[in-house]
């Protein structure tokens, strides 16, 4: 059935295939916050709770607001930027085993503007079931998933494609993108483990199988590259650019950067933005 001279493809197996890897917040705690450019085997829908800012896709910049939804396929490089005054908050799911497609018109990501509260309500529903983890949750949650598969596409003529099958450890990939939002938290190993509710070897094992980089040292890449990116494209200083990645010690910020880049923070401020 048609609704509002709609034309999207709707096809049964595509919802079956769509499997919940994560559902997360944001994470700004009021404080100046910045995430750098990844990528996922998975489709991922940002939808914006409060605040504004813009989001990065590729080699495209554009504006989000409250209410909007960004739609990333898979492999496609991004990330987030908030407004200094307005700060952007959002909810984030991860589901892997689909894409959403136009023949006519291909795209890497899809912006729908303010979207309804039926749309919110849902996607607040999503959340709680997953947070809360009671009985059946999984199976609420694949309902709740096809609902908001279903109100997208009333919204944009699109399809849903079925992605070749890649194998995705749900858990893992959780704890990757808690590590992305977190990752200027105090995050331990026993930290990540609770927070995938699975042992910490087996954790660290699968991640380090996964990505062929181990979580914690993952947790210092992401710090170090966010680092890079502040001192390249700010003036903050040195002592602010260590807290706000993560680091408690200014000092062994600076060692850490110097051992895996080569130069000091100082110095590489001055070899990439010497106008700053």
């Amino acid at each position: 059935m048609n609704s509002g001279g709609h034309s999207s493809t709707i096809d049964v197996h595509s919802y079956v295939n769509a499997e919940l890897i994560y559902i997360n917040k944001s994470d700004t705690d009021g404080e100046n916050w910045v995430t750098m450019k990844h990528s996922h085997h998975f489709v991922e829908f940002f939808y914006v709770t409060s605040g504004r800012g813009e989001f990065l896709v590729e080699d495209k910049r554009f504006a989000i607001k409250k209410n909007d939804i960004i739609v990333i396929n898979p492999n496609v490089e991004h990330t987030e930027i908030s407004d200094t005054h307005q700060l952007l908050e959002y909810i984030v799911i991860g589901i892997h085993g689909i894409s959403l497609v136009n023949e006519e018109n291909p795209f890497s990501y899809l912006k729908i503007d303010d979207v309804n509260n039926s749309i919110l309500f849902y996607v607040h529903q999503l959340f709680e079931e997953y947070n809360a983890r009671q009985y059946a949750y999984e199976e609420i949650g694949r309902h709740l998933i096809r609902i908001l598969l279903y109100l997208i596409l009333r919204k944009k003529s699109v399809s849903l494609h079925v992605e070749p099958s890649q194998k995705v450890n749900r858990e893992i990939a959780l704890v990757r993108n808690f590590i992305d939002i977190h990752f200027k938290k105090d995050i331990t190993l026993d930290v990540l483990a609770s927070e995938a509710h699975i042992n910490k070897y087996y954790l660290s094992h699968a991640f380090k199988k996964t990505y062929d980089i181990s979580p914690l040292k993952y947790l210092s890449t992401v710090r170090i590259n966010t680092a890079k990116f502040l001192l390249e494209s700010t003036n903050y200083s040195i002592l602010d650019i260590s807290e706000i990645v993560g680091f408690k010690s200014q000092s062994y910020f600076s060692q850490l950067f110097k051992k895996e880049i080569g130069l000091s923070p100082m110095d590489y401020r001055k070899e990439c933005s010497p106008l700053l």
